[in-house]
């Protein structure tokens, strides 16, 4: 870990701050400090996160900058995001590559709220810190509560704009310093779930050390531990009139903030229509349709890949209709460009990730920048659509990608980007319903075929039974056809449950299944009626037929060997169904023939007494 001090050229010592750079490239390290050195008071320079930690513990830190191209997303998040966490409103900066932008939706739940995107210029990167100094000299002040409400930690703000000395504050409950009139609604502002552990934005008086009467709006944000137990809750408390001390500022979040507005109702419609799209096409076109009406948004595109895994621009709208056109083509001449490329912007949108390029020196070659500056565009802001919705999962299949290319530069508060984050969600939701009506009449012919079958033997059960029953009894009877039932139980199968375990019993339910089947014809039905069971359902067969059929079944299993069980046998009872006699009538006659199978000596097949067949014909 190096650290060093320099000499401030800049008169205004209000600059002359301490920084801690947090990073692993040296040369970025050195570019950094030679762009911002005007800017900062004592630099150090330190490589891993605990060393960050560590520093962060014995020195007054004003400025944390983190070079997040020097870490792995998904190893280092969690403790980058402690880090920003432990600053308790003092600022953090993090150097994201345009190209990995998803960093930015992973810390901003920490509080991370300033970033600049790589490749940055050194005019970009200044007159970022520029905005960050100017924010902490404003009257902005922040504080740390913990579980029973005592400030903790704050800044320097905080004592200057109230009065006190640090040593007068920490310790004391922050309830103490509120007007009696507004501590109810700050008491309800302050409470927070480890699920929902946002405070609400509440407007309160505080009172100065001098006794004066203090404005503030208040929010903020409480952090938790793996077991749900509250660890402080870190809040922000600024002048009622803060955002207009920058009034070009102010203007900008309030734009922003009715773009987001807009977004969110887009968001909400969509939603409500994704359920009846029927293909990609009509996806892409209501999505960039609808999307394309947001303010500030010049043109969407969106991205699927095709039956080849080549990526296609399926759709592009431009607010402009007059300007569709080229702006489809310019897209597609886009698109060619970066296929094969791994390297930049565009290529790592293709690739799954989330990316904001808010210069068109970010985006890509020069052709692809004329291009974007000739239809007004000025930052482009791209989301993957991914495989079942697990967003920015490194091992994630890409799908797609939707792109929104936007009329101006912007600092995305973590809303729009939560919600661009969402929009790739519900194109993935979109494509899975796409897919679900692609393939809908195979799963339903599963799922019927799920609902009609034993799902041990695979033979129909008794609910395609019934159907099918129904169906052949109205047609043979109606056209004068014979019908014949064969009810079929194993022999002796409880004595092979119990000999052999129930794992050898069902084997031989499925041998059993497997032989008749290969009797029978395609016109035919074999049924698992019941445990060791079966049903035949012949149309068209005679009683002669049907007990010659019965017969064949009978010897065919007889002569089955089943490795690791004694030979295994069938008994059967066959009924011709009489015309005019109900299917009830004839199943009870076949289940009575069945019966006195049974009796007689088990492994033989009978006719139903009332039938024109012999009453009883022995096994052989």
């Amino acid at each position: 870990m190096g650290e060093y001090t320099v000499t401030i050229q800049n008169k205004d010592q209000k600059h002359a701050r301490e920084v801690l750079f947090v990073g692993t490239d040296p040369e970025r390290s050195k570019q950094f400090e030679a762009e911002c050195k005007t800017h900062m008071g004592r630099r150090h320079f330190v490589t891993t996160t605990d060393d960050a930690a560590n520093l962060l513990r014995q020195k007054p830190i004003d400025l944390l900058v983190l070079d997040l191209e020097s870490f792995a997303r998904s190893e280092h998040v969690r403790a980058l995001g402690e880090l920003i966490g432990s600053r308790v409103g003092m600022e953090t900066l993090a150097l994201c590559p345009a190209s990995a932008a998803a960093w930015l939706l992973d810390l901003m739940p920490y509080g991370l709220k300033h970033y600049c995107l790589s490749p940055y210029l050194s005019a970009e990167l200044t007159r970022r810190l520029e905005d960050m100094a100017r924010k902490a000299d404003a009257f902005d002040m922040t504080q740390r509560l913990d579980d029973r409400g005592d400030i903790v930690d704050l800044n320097t703000a905080w004592l200057e704009t109230m009065g006190y000395t640090i040593d007068e504050v920490i310790g004391t409950p922050f309830e103490g310093y509120v007007q009696p009139e507004s501590r109810q609604a700050v008491q309800e502002a302050l409470v927070t779930t480890s699920s929902n552990p946002s405070t609400d934005t509440v407007v309160c008086q505080l009172c100065r050390k001098d006794g004066s009467i203090l404005d503030v709006s208040l929010n903020g944000v409480a952090t938790y531990n793996t077991h749900g137990e509250h660890l402080q809750t870190r809040c922000e408390l600024r002048g009622v009139n803060y955002y207009l001390s920058d009034k070009r500022k102010s203007e900008s979040q309030l734009q922003v903030e009715r773009e987001l507005k807009v977004l969110l109702l887009v968001r909400s419609k969509l939603q409500q229509a994704l359920m009846g799209i029927k293909d990609v096409n009509e996806l892409s076109f209501l999505m960039c349709h609808e999307l394309r009406k947001c303010p500030g948004i010049v043109g969407v595109a969106f991205l699927h890949k095709d039956a080849s895994d080549v990526m296609q621009l399926d759709a592009c709208m431009s607010r402009d209709d007059e300007e569709r056109a080229n702006f489809l083509q310019g897209c597609e001449n886009m698109l060619q460009s970066v296929r094969g490329n791994t390297l930049g912007v565009l290529p790592a949108l293709i690739q799954g990730e989330f990316v904001i390029a808010d210069s068109l020196a970010k985006i890509g070659g020069l052709k692809e920048n004329r291009f974007f500056h000739a239809m007004g565009v000025r930052t482009i802001v791209g989301t993957p659509i991914l495989a079942e919705s697990i967003m920015f999962d490194e091992a994630a299949n890409t799908l797609g990608a939707l792109c929104l290319m936007l009329d101006r530069r912007r600092n995305f508060p973590r809303e729009w980007l939560e919600v661009m984050a969402e929009l790739g969600t519900l194109a993935s939701f979109g494509l899975s319903i796409i897919d679900w009506n692609y393939e809908k009449a195979d799963l339903m012919r599963q799922l019927r075929d799920m609902a009609m079958t034993d799902t041990l033997t695979g033979a129909a059960n008794r609910r395609s039974a019934n159907e099918f029953m129904s169906r052949e009894y109205e047609r043979t009877q109606r056209e004068g056809l014979p019908f014949t039932l064969i009810m079929v139980d194993v022999d002796k199968f409880k004595k092979i449950n119990d000999s052999y375990g129930h794992e050898m019993g069902d084997h031989v339910l499925k041998e059993m299944t497997r032989v008749a089947k290969g009797m029978l014809r395609a016109s035919d039905l074999l049924v698992r009626w019941g445990g060791e069971e079966f049903l035949v359902v012949a149309p068209n067969t005679d009683a002669t037929q049907g007990f010659a059929l019965a017969e064949a079944i009978r010897l065919a299993i007889e002569k089955t060997p089943i490795e690791g069980c004694h030979p295994v046998t069938v008994s059967m009872g066959v009924s011709l169904v009489g015309v005019g006699e109900s299917i009830e009538s004839a199943l009870g006659r076949s289940d009575a023939a069945l019966y006195k199978a049974k009796q007689t000596g088990r492994n033989r097949c009978i006719m139903a007494e009332d039938a024109s067949a012999p009453g009883a014909v022995p096994a052989h």
